[in-house]
């Protein structure tokens, strides 16, 4: 019988440990939970009159609970929830934000299987950065989704980044089967520093065609943006056209169009300024004299990196062929993230 010494012994473990240890040091957690959440305490009012119903209340706009994964690295994973609750509402909306499962292939370049974000709302809201206060235009106005159910792919190739999403066309909060899948695509063109110029567009039928509902119609959406973002604003613009977009199923043609222009200015680390205005036209054919105009003014403070808060107002101006109603909403809104 042979014995090995000590030192010999302590050497070899040695060996055998280090490359582990060195690994351990390098890697990262293979499972990160992270939260957004979204609440506002505000008081609105329509022509001038604060009722019972509408006066200072508060609203959850958005819980997000977010889990991701990392198989290695180039497989992982994301599932988020998403919890709601506004004043006068019963009962609290609970849905499956994203579940998806997905392959990279390099910065900025990757496949997604499952629930995911589409193309456009994700941009436009890192663009105009205030999406705690209020979605920007196709998220306010409900001409897009924020994620659906299919397949989902980002390419990015110098200063160009091409998005592409075929999916069922129901959105993740009524996940439901059209007859023919729909399609979202988004090109992006970094022009220059912090400059991005973009196009979209949108094609299906929702999945409003199920059952026994039959198509009168193909919905299609057109998008344009332009936007800057430094170190200490932004700016913004942009403007989207629509065809039959709440007649898929419906007869008679009809279109929508809608622009927005936006603007920040980070006054110090901890203060900020902020402005918003839209206008969107939803009925181009059938009730032409229909118009809606959204306009926010906001200054924000945040006092550390899990905390910005807000005061914000907002007025919001529709006219149809026969009526104007005006409604103001002022209040504080927050985000806190952790």
């Amino acid at each position: 019988m042979q014995f090995v010494s000590r030192n010999a012994l302590a050497s070899a473990l040695a060996a055998l440990c280090l490359p582990g240890l060195a690994w351990a040091q390098d890697a990262t957690p293979a499972t990160k939970v992270s939260a957004q959440i979204f609440v506002n305490a505000s008081q609105l009012d329509r022509d001038g009159v604060v009722s019972a119903d509408e006066g200072l209340a508060m609203d959850l706009k958005r819980t997000f609970i977010t889990v991701d994964h990392r198989f290695n690295q180039n497989w992982t994973a994301q599932v988020t929830t998403d919890v709601q609750w506004l004043r006068n509402s019963d009962p609290t909306d609970v849905w499956l934000r994203h579940a998806y499962l997905q392959r990279s292939f390099g910065k900025g370049t990757w496949l997604r299987f499952g629930n995911a974000p589409l193309p456009w709302i994700q941009q436009e809201s890192a663009r105009d950065g205030y999406r705690y206060v209020d979605g920007a235009l196709i998220t306010r106005s409900k001409m897009g989704n924020a994620a659906d159910y299919g397949v989902h792919g980002q390419y990015t190739r110098g200063d160009f980044t091409y998005a592409a999403s075929v999916v069922t066309g129901g959105g993740y909060q009524k996940p439901r089967l059209g007859d023919h899948p729909d399609v979202e695509v988004r090109v992006g063109w970094a022009a220059a520093k912090g400059v991005e110029l973009a196009l979209g567009g949108y094609r299906g039928t929702r999945a409003l065609d199920s059952g026994d509902m039959p198509r009168e119609h193909t919905a299609q959406r057109w998008n344009a943006m332009a936007s800057w973002v430094g170190e200490r604003g932004r700016i913004g613009a942009q403007y989207f056209y629509a065809e039959d977009w709440t007649r898929v199923v419906k007869p008679g043609s009809d279109d929508q169009r809608g622009w927005s222009v936006w603007g920040s200015y980070q006054l110090s680390p901890q203060y900020a300024v902020f402005t918003r205005h839209e206008e969107t036209r939803m009925s181009l054919d059938i009730n032409p004299l229909n118009r809606e105009r959204y306009h926010l003014v906001g200054v924000e403070w945040k006092p550390n990196k899990y905390l910005r808060l807000a005061a914000v107002g907002k007025q919001i101006t529709q006219e149809t062929a026969t009526a104007r109603k005006e409604s103001h909403e002022a209040g504080l809104w927050a985000q806190l993230a952790f």
